[in-house]
């Protein structure tokens, strides 16, 4: 072998000279921290912005290394083509959806995962991610404990019953922490001395933080994953010894929370009637929620009643794709898996590639927490399992195909990324827009008092003038003088029964003072004035949303997107519905 020229890089040396794989190091190091540090709320939802921004950019950074590259490679992975089907399945069942509003959401959320197991599938390499994973995580355990408790010493935190840290709720929070306990202990097993404690301390934090949170789901999910383990990498006597422990784990699990309610039963019996009225192609992406109320059992809605609380989720993600989708989708995701699977037993139990092998199992804990769960179903979750997968799964770089080329899939993924990003900022768009609306409601100062008697001096002297009666009650409903401003839309509908605007207005009086009942048929005799209008649809789809009604809601939110598919307040409720 020839000696290495003078002055040049070794190959280590020559990757971090390289700015792109500098950056796309340095965004997933980021994200390991801002999925634990950035806090979440609804609607908003915060720490999801900021994985899809860091995606979104990881994205584009290498397609910029491609086109860059003069003998571009990449890595492949055998989840490429599952994925691919995967993601234009969505887009399939998009199409497909009686209506595409409700469908968007979980539209953005296939796209996103797509997009996060492409990049992680070709970018996500080292040793960074995974110590700053598990650092991160092994805090945020910490701080779930400290919830708990309310603080130790002088460190006040807020006190929980059942911690959220900085995910918004403890199931969020659970599926976080499993999946990273999982990772961190593979890590553990597999580093070197320096490096072991380490990570097996973020392990520990990570499972006391996990216990906190007192979700079984993913108490199974850890446990699945540990079953999977000792069932691919232990011999057989190990097995059954690391196979019993964990049954006597479970055993004590189920013994604990024997006495928490558990009504995922009846939800999956009805979910399946709801899926055999639909076996093929399912009900409609996303529309779960919409439909489900029609075939939940008298015995679910005595315990969970229509009025008060709304059956989102199957608490079986599988089961809910298979409703949503039918078998068509459910294939798609079990295909996932399947290939998942294959990997596992016939590389990773081959090469024992420690790294690999953390995330491998990490993403199976997740999988494995949805069959009583749906977190998958949530941005954050979802990041998890398919970064995971992308980075267990994908292979030696290789030469870039020939075609579409390096300049064709560059502009493939700026345009996917353009696209994709333009749907998952418009409900925080939305939102921002909302809180900046002004007020409609005044006080009852010497200025309205003023107006008042103008207008109702210029009224009495025109009693027939019905402009000057619906601007009366206006100025009466902006300072809540309910009973004067009904009195005056009443009159004025009576004077121009051709004019939709008062029958809305009284809508609204009667749902400001308690009336939702009576709210919907002014509104509905409002659109019998005028089929086009835009508020009353809204105010039909907020009330009936209100009383459990979801199906006739989705219904009025589809017809204002179909007229204007920008409408924040639209775009709003859509979220609410499976928040």
């Amino acid at each position: 072998m020839g000696k290495r020229k003078r002055n040049q890089p070794e190959p280590a040396e020559a990757a971090a000279l390289n700015p792109f794989a500098f950056c796309s190091t340095a965004i997933w190091v980021g994200l390991a921290i801002a999925i634990g540090v950035v806090p979440d709320q609804k609607i908003v939802r915060s720490k999801l912005l900021v994985l899809e921004a860091g995606i979104g950019l990881q994205c584009l950074v290498l397609a910029a290394s491609w086109i860059h590259a003069t003998a571009p490679r990449w890595r492949r992975s055998p989840l490429d083509m599952p994925m691919a089907l995967y993601a234009l399945g969505g887009l399939f069942f998009y199409v497909l959806s009686p209506e595409r509003g409700a469908s968007t959401l979980e539209l953005v959320r296939i796209l996103f995962a797509a997009a996060v197991f492409f990049a992680a599938s070709r970018t996500l390499t080292g040793p960074a991610l995974p110590r700053a994973w598990a650092g991160t995580a092994a805090a945020v355990g910490l701080y779930a404990l400290l919830q708990t408790r309310g603080g130790i010493g002088v460190l006040m935190v807020p006190h929980l019953d059942r911690p959220i840290a900085t995910f918004g709720n403890p199931i969020f929070l659970a599926a976080y922490l499993g999946a990273s306990a999982v990772f961190s202990t593979g890590l553990a097993f597999t580093s070197k001395n320096k490096e072991r404690g380490f990570f097996a301390a973020c392990a520990f934090l990570c499972l006391i933080g996990l216990w906190t949170t007192k979700t079984r789901a993913a108490l199974f999910g850890v446990g699945a994953a540990g079953a999977l383990w000792a069932i691919i990498a232990l011999p057989p006597k190990r097995r059954a010894a690391a196979l019993g422990a964990l049954a006597v784990c479970a055993g004590l699990g189920l013994w604990w929370f024997q006495d928490r309610s558990w009504t995922h039963g009846l939800i999956w019996r009805d979910t399946l009637s709801m899926w055999m009225a639909n076996p093929i192609f399912g009900c409609g992406l996303g529309r779960f929620h919409l439909e489900f109320v029609e075939y939940a059992s008298p015995a679910l809605k005595a315990l969970w009643p229509q009025q008060k609380v709304i059956v989102n989720f199957t608490h079986n993600e599988y089961l809910q794709i298979l409703a949503e989708t039918g078998i068509v989708g459910i294939s798609l995701i079990l295909t996932i898996i399947a290939a998942a699977g294959m990997w596992l037993i016939h590389v990773w139990r081959e090469s024992r590639d420690g790294v690999r092998g953390a995330y491998a199992f990490a993403a199976a804990a997740l999988l494995a927490q949805n069959i009583f769960s749906p977190d998958i179903r949530f941005g954050v979750s979802s990041f998890i399992v398919f970064a995971f997968l992308g980075a267990a799964t994908s292979t030696e770089e290789r030469p870039l195909p020939q075609f579409p080329g390096k300049l064709g899939l560059g502009v493939l993924i700026s345009l996917f990324v353009i696209l994709w990003g333009r749907l998952a900022v418009q409900p925080i768009i939305a939102q921002r827009k909302l809180a900046a609306a002004p007020e409609f409601h005044i006080a009852k100062d010497d200025e309205s008092a003023r107006l008042i008697r103008d207008l109702e001096a210029r009224l009495e002297a025109d009693p027939e003038n019905a402009d000057l009666a619906e601007n009366l009650a206006f100025y009466h409903a902006k300072r809540k003088d309910w009973p004067e401003a009904i009195k005056m839309f009443e009159k004025t509908a009576a004077l121009r029964p051709d004019r939709p605007g008062p029958f809305n207005n009284l809508g609204n009086i009667s749902y400001s003072i308690g009336k939702r009942e009576e709210a919907i048929q002014w509104w509905k005799k409002s659109l019998l004035v005028s089929n086009e209008q835009i508020d009353a649809r809204l105010n039909l789809a907020k009330t009936l949303y209100e009383l459990g009604r979801l199906k006739e809601s989705g219904r009025y939110v589809q017809e204002v997107l179909e007229r204007q598919p920008s409408n924040e307040k639209a775009q709003i409720l859509l979220k609410k519905m499976i928040e």
